[in-house]
């Protein structure tokens, strides 16, 4: 059994529910989806969906704020001292390690609400083999960087001692903003501090056998295979692309209109450009689609 976890409020719901499906579709072992709602309308729908979203074995399992915030003074605290988005940032980690301690768990696997699986979530767990955590690079950055070498997007801790010392430090410092040197990316660039806390040989950069997609990186890869065979080419080697992390997307189903991220990527899609290579005008297009059809399968029809 595969233990992962997730969050959003009922603005991402769609992109959350379309998660749990493409991990139903693609995994070839049962998963325990944890879905932290950040409000109380996801909490309800989520609570609703949960039967219909937890077929053959997998599951998903509602979790409120409410439930995660009993007994933790300091959670609510930052609730009410902080930005909402700032509060967002610390929830990765600390509800990680929430379950982490409170779950009958040897394992947790953080993932963004808005990435989207093609392919069988573990070939990630095999290059992680033994090791207590695992992360994925950014792929167009390296150490140093303030955004951080590392993405936030899939992360991954076993309940052993270096494991659970390094989430409970990510936690840690996140909520208590410690660490001046990590800061730049919200919760992002601490990932960067793992290493010296707890060793390299305890830590799995997982993503040498496999893709992953974002806009910050598609113009690093070759894409003329990816629609026929679902490879890609980056640093001269073919990868099979196994998971996309639509960041910033934006869409509204009344009107079909889709802006596949801000400008705050600007430089890094070449002005936009990168969303008119084919195969990647087909990656969003295909996932719209998928949203289209949960908000009118699951939500509603609700537009956003």
């Amino acid at each position: 059994m595969k233990y992962l976890c997730t969050l959003s409020d009922k603005n991402f719901l769609a992109k959350g529910i379309a998660l749990q499906l493409s991990l139903i579709e693609h995994s070839s072992e049962p998963f325990r989806m944890y879905y932290l709602a950040m409000d109380q309308e996801a909490f309800d729908t989520l609570s609703e969906l949960e039967i219909k979203l937890s077929p053959n074995g997998h599951a998903l399992v509602p979790v409120s704020l409410a439930e995660l915030e009993k007994n933790q003074e300091e959670l609510r605290t930052a609730r009410n001292n902080r930005p909402y988005n700032e509060y967002c940032w610390t929830l990765a980690s600390y509800f990680s390690d929430y379950l982490l301690n409170h779950e009958n768990i040897d394992h947790i696997t953080y993932i963004d609400s808005d990435i989207y699986f093609y392919a069988d979530i573990d070939i990630f767990y095999k290059e992680l083999g033994e090791k207590s955590v695992g992360l994925v690079t950014h792929r167009h950055i390296s150490r140093g960087h303030r955004d951080g070498a590392y993405n936030v997007g899939v992360v991954y801790f076993k309940k052993d001692k270096p494991g659970t010392d390094c989430l409970f430090w990510w936690k840690d410092a996140v909520l208590n903003k410690k660490y001046p040197e990590y800061f730049g990316c919200g919760d992002q660039k601490y990932l960067e501090g793992f290493e010296p806390l707890i060793g390299a040989q305890n830590i799995c950069i997982a993503d040498e056998t496999y893709a992953h997609g974002a806009p910050w990186h598609y113009r690093l890869f070759g894409w003329d295979d990816y629609i026929e065979k679902g490879t890609i080419v980056w640093g001269g080697r073919v990868q099979p692309f196994v998971f996309n992390h639509f960041s910033r997307m934006t869409y509204d189903i009344a009107t079909d209109f889709i802006k596949p991220t801000t400008d705050q990527y600007a430089v890094h899609t070449l002005n936009n450009q990168v969303f008119t290579i084919p195969a990647v005008n087909k990656l969003y297009m295909d996932y719209y689609l998928k949203l289209k059809s949960i908000h009118q399968t699951y939500l509603n029809g609700t537009k956003k």
